[in-house]
């Protein structure tokens, strides 16, 4: 902005005109929207803070649910579970004949709803287990006895050949149409092979011997996590079969995760016939 001031000189009859130039400047902006921004800010912070624990519980609450749930699809009902974030601890007295390790493989394959389709939900699991209390012994008198002689260690006679093929091809014969079907990455058998387990249970039951259960995958994912869900996936096959009245002294699970595949690996259909369960017969333990 501009003025004009004109000053005149009536002596010498003459006029000065000075031209003075004024410039306004506006204040910045950027301080006031700085400090209209803070409680924007603020709200946020505090909806960030608020949400954290209801994350927390709900991750939590998924990871028991799932877990859990795997868990007593294969018959280890006794086993208590406590989590933290996406940490499970595994404990309980262990009965007789429980395998440790099967309940561990068990909670490490439980499967997780997620953005990305179902996921692993433990990211560490561990185990703390007691055994069972032994029975109470009545203490007797001690008598002096001769020491018996070690008796020769009878090992179990070999099972005809016949034998065991025949009951190798009953029970292939019976998945020979149809495959035992588990949850996607999860050792929870799907409950529509509930009539194929209804076979094998009894085509198990005229067989000698012991009947190893063997699990495979393909070679999709970590090496590791695929022979621990392979055998999950036999010691899931194995309950079912107990509790179909097959004793569990002739039942063994082995997991061979992708080290036996039966087809290519790189085909759609080839990595659905690796994923299988197979039953083989022994003599002994």
């Amino acid at each position: 902005m501009a003025t004009t001031v004109i000053e005149s000189n009536t002596r010498s009859s003459s006029t000065r005109v000075v031209s003075r130039r004024w410039v306004r400047r506006d204040p910045p902006v950027w301080p006031f929207v700085w400090r209209g921004l803070l409680p924007l800010l603020g709200l946020l912070l505090l909806a960030i803070y608020a949400l954290q624990p209801f994350a927390r519980d709900t991750v939590e609450a998924t990871v028991l649910q799932e877990t859990r749930a795997q868990l007593d699809a294969q018959g280890h009902t006794w086993a208590k579970l406590a989590v933290s974030g996406q940490n499970v601890t595994v404990s309980g007295v262990k009965p007789a004949g429980a395998s440790a390790d099967a309940v561990l493989a068990a909670a490490r394959a439980a499967t997780c709803p997620s953005w990305a389709g179902r996921l692993t939900c433990a990211v560490v699991v561990t185990g703390d287990f007691t055994d069972a209390p032994a029975a109470p012994v009545a203490m007797a008198a001690p008598k002096v006895e001769a020491k018996p002689e070690p008796k020769p260690e009878i090992k179990p006679a070999p099972l005809p050949a016949a034998a065991v093929q025949a009951c190798e091809k009953s029970l292939a014969d019976v998945v020979a149409t149809s495959k035992i079907e588990f949850a996607v990455s999860s050792a929870v058998i799907d409950p529509k092979s509930a009539t194929l387990l209804d076979s094998l249970a009894r085509a198990a039951a005229t067989c000698p011997g012991v009947i190893r259960v063997e699990g495979h995958t393909d070679a999709t994912g970590d090496p590791t996590a695929n022979r621990a869900l392979s055998e999950a996936r036999a010691e899931s096959v194995v309950g079912a079969l107990a509790k179909r009245g097959i004793a569990t002294d002739r039942l063994k699970a082995q997991g061979f995760g992708a080290e036996r595949p039966i087809a290519d690996n790189t085909s759609a259909a080839g990595r659905a016939q690796n994923r299988r369960i197979e039953f083989r017969v022994q003599a002994g333990n």
